[in-house]
């Protein structure tokens, strides 16, 4: 069975935020020193590890969504889920500087859209069966 469009979009963007993690990544282990000098909040390892893990979980997502496996819609919505949890977390417990806390609104009407979207491309009889056929049927 063909992977539908929509399918195919969805793991590439899922690949393209664990590119961004990924390179997240790299960059702060680069320039770590710069990062340890900082007045942060909270310790480099723990912006490096959560790049880290996001990468990965993304990077996995992505391959599940092009496999087509039955676990990958789920995932989807956990992965989400949580990246967007611990970026709220992030932004209303650790953020010092005033400009991040005044762009919440952005923020957060960019956040609505992007979920929108994801629904938009998880919806539709063509996406259900091809991850249907892989494995068991989606609820």
């Amino acid at each position: 069975m063909r992977r539908p469009r929509r399918l195919t979009l969805l793991a590439w963007a899922f690949w393209a935020v664990a590119a961004f993690n990924l390179l997240g990544l790299v960059t702060g282990v680069q320039r770590y020193t710069v990062l340890r000098d900082l007045p942060l909040s909270v310790s480099p390892v723990y912006l490096l590890g959560s790049r880290a893990l996001w990468a990965a979980a993304f990077a996995l997502v992505g391959a599940a969504l092009w496999r087509q496996l039955a676990w990958a819609r789920p995932a989807v919505w956990a992965a989400l889920a949580l990246y967007l949890a611990q970026g709220w977390l992030d932004r209303l417990f650790l953020a010092r500087a005033e400009a991040v806390r005044l762009a919440w609104p952005y923020h957060l009407v960019l956040q609505l859209i992007g979920l929108l979207l994801v629904a938009a491309l998880l919806s539709g009889r063509p996406h259900r069966r091809a991850i249907s056929a892989k494995g068991a049927p989606l609820g």
